[in-house]
């Protein structure tokens, strides 16, 4: 293994392992393994800047959209336990483009 991906091998099953190999994965590769919905995995996708489109053939790029879901989870972990118009003032400049904080 390479990387520090070793650090967490013994939370890892031979699924984890065979996907951290890949650089680039489908649409539908993406949606068995984080468990997510087809047009949320899309929306993130393109939202994140991660795809590439190759004659018919559209990749997400591994490395930037975990990125933005682990982007996405802090500022929503950071909110939880404030109050709701909080959050929903910080999702509101999000979808504007502004950043968090």
């Amino acid at each position: 293994m390479s990387g520090i991906i070793w650090k967490f091998s013994q939370y890892m099953d031979d699924e984890d392992v065979m996907f951290s190999r890949k650089c680039m994965v489908s649409y539908r590769m993406a949606q068995d393994y984080y468990g997510l919905g087809m047009k949320p995995i899309i929306r993130m996708a393109w939202a994140s800047g991660a795809v590439y489109k190759i004659g018919k053939k559209v990749l997400i790029r591994r490395d930037i959209f975990e990125e933005y879901l682990r982007q996405h989870q802090k500022i929503v972990e950071d909110l939880i336990d404030g109050d709701e118009d909080k959050l929903l003032k910080a999702l509101a400049k999000e979808v504007e483009g502004e950043s968090y904080e």
